[in-house]
């Protein structure tokens, strides 16, 4: 149901689409909050800014770390098809 063909078809793929945006959504406020929320019981007042600012930055560049060994791991196109299916 939730695989890349099933966009081609129709309602179900749309379907597939919004519920994909939902679920990233979902879960959106728990790695955006946890880390002030964390900083605020961990840091004193004077240190929070920098650990908030570090921990979020931190998940941004995980998140792109994620991009690059993606792009190393698949080295030619059929490999991307293999996943997919």
């Amino acid at each position: 149901f939730l695989s890349l063909p099933s966009f081609s078809h129709g309602l179900r793929g749309t379907y597939a689409l919004y519920s994909g945006f939902f679920f990233v959504g979902f879960a959106q406020p728990l790695f955006q909050c946890t880390p002030s929320l964390l900083s605020a019981s961990w840091f004193p007042e004077e240190e929070r800014t920098l650990a908030t600012s570090i921990a979020l930055n931190a998940n941004q560049l995980g998140v792109g770390c994620a991009f690059i060994v993606g792009a190393l791991w698949v080295q030619n196109p059929s490999q991307v098809s293999n996943y997919f299916s």
